[in-house]
């Protein structure tokens, strides 16, 4: 089904279920399902880019299918002419269905039928993230580094044995970081239990100082993890560390009763990642 068009007898006719199937395999392909139609003119300015971007991150395995949601009439002739002529080099299918209220929930619940709609999946990272509306170029390509690296859905197990888990902007994030903002990036740990271990491996970038609290910044491939208010530590940079090995002990953070700690979640362009305690597993104490 997946192939690229160059007449029109390669565009595929489809229900939606093979949609689905085309994007449900347990792999770690990031897979890009956008719903257009020659009519639709947002469709038409986001559709080059989405091409474009995806042509890019092609080593990282991302696959784009575009679905036509054009008329019958339109299928195959007039959907592989207006293909050919702006040069839309990707993959191609047009929805064979009529009732957009069986086809539009199999792709998501809140789906009204209206175009343009985008689909992207990683079953691997567990990324799941659909949009109906048009997509500009820099918030595509931001949803495709977190497809791939799985940073916002992703199921990380907490840094702290049976921790309390806030996502939402704290003190010490100010203050470690006030260059990024309102610190809504940094998620805060609490837990009577002051041991802090790493939730990925990687190389130990930095380790540093600032007032009374260390700062532990650790690099998986081009993500960095920045562990905050640690009152002390033992690795060092360029230390080597597995997921869940202890790397220091957290102190309590101001007035706070607890063990605290500030997590920090960035890719290689400094874009900090949304954490919430969705994306924890709890941790128990052995």
């Amino acid at each position: 089904m997946l192939i690229a068009v160059s007449d029109a007898q390669k565009i595929a006719k489809v229900k939606m279920e093979d949609v689905v199937k085309s994007f449900s395999a347990n792999n770690d392909t990031t897979y890009v399902v956008n719903f257009w139609a020659t009519f639709c003119k947002p469709c038409i300015e986001e559709i080059p880019d989405f091409i474009k971007i995806t042509e890019r991150y092609k080593s990282k395995k991302v696959k784009l299918l575009l679905v036509s949601l054009d008329l019958p009439a339109f299928y195959p002739a007039r959907i592989a002419a207006f293909v050919k002529k702006n040069n839309y080099n990707t993959n191609h299918a047009w929805l064979n269905e009529t009732n957009a209220d069986i086809f539009c929930p199999m792709i998501d619940p809140k789906w009204s039928g209206a175009i343009p709609a985008t689909l992207i999946v990683n079953n691997k990272t567990g990324y799941k993230k659909f949009t109906e509306a048009q997509i500009s170029a820099e918030d595509f390509e931001k949803s495709l580094k977190e497809a791939i690296g799985g940073n916002a859905m992703n199921k990380y197990v907490a840094p702290m044995n049976d921790a309390g888990i806030d996502d939402y902007q704290s003190r010490q994030a100010k203050r470690v970081f006030p260059s990024h903002g309102d610190g809504n990036y940094v998620t805060t740990f609490k837990s009577n239990d002051s041991s802090v271990y790493s939730i990925t491996g990687g190389k130990v970038s930095t380790v540093v100082r600032i007032d009374d609290i260390k700062v532990v910044i650790i690099q998986n491939e081009k993500m960095f993890y920045t562990y905050s208010n640690l009152g002390s530590t033992k690795i060092k940079t360029g230390d080597v560390v597995k997921p869940n090995q202890l790397i220091g002990f957290a102190t309590n953070d101001f007035d706070e009763d607890k063990p605290t700690l500030e997590l920090y979640v960035s890719d290689d362009d400094g874009k900090g990642i949304i954490l919430s305690k969705g994306n924890f597993i709890e941790r128990k104490i052995n």
